[in-house]
């Protein structure tokens, strides 16, 4: 089973390279988006027990102690204890609040570009200045 196991994640791996392939990575806000969702993910898969503490049972969280709790706040905080120890989990929606958080990239256009729109914007004559016929709008305007 272990090989089995080996090949999937590799091919989770490879799918999501294919993936990153397709963004834009030119972009600091993507880039800064995948750093970040990697470094958690990847972060929380290196060290399981960030979020658990090993030395107690299995999925008791020593951010938040549990001494007197039914079996339903205990069922919770193990439940948000695994989301939290698992790198898949957390780094999706680490990678989905960035995304809705940040904003995107100002486009920032070099002085040389900024001088050609300039001159492309002057040399088009504007609509206000000729009518359909070609004539100027203020004679069209004195003729009717």
């Amino acid at each position: 089973p272990r090989p089995c196991i080996a090949v999937l994640f590799s091919s989770v791996f490879t799918s999501g390279i294919r993936l990153l392939g397709s963004e834009d990575l030119s972009s600091r806000r993507v880039r800064f988006i995948v750093a970040m969702s990697m470094a958690v993910g990847i972060g929380v898969t290196i060290w399981p027990y960030a979020f658990a503490d090993k030395r107690n049972q299995p999925y008791t969280a020593a951010f938040w102690p549990c001494d007197d709790c039914s079996d339903g706040e205990k069922g919770i905080r193990n439940g948000i204890s695994i989301f939290l120890s698992t790198g898949y989990c957390i780094g999706t929606v680490i990678a989905i609040l960035l995304n809705l958080i940040l904003p995107a990239d100002v486009i920032v256009l070099k002085a040389s570009e900024k001088a050609e729109k300039e001159v492309e914007e002057d040399d088009e004559p504007s609509a206000e200045a000729m009518d359909e016929s070609g004539a100027g709008v203020e004679e069209a305007e004195k003729e009717a």
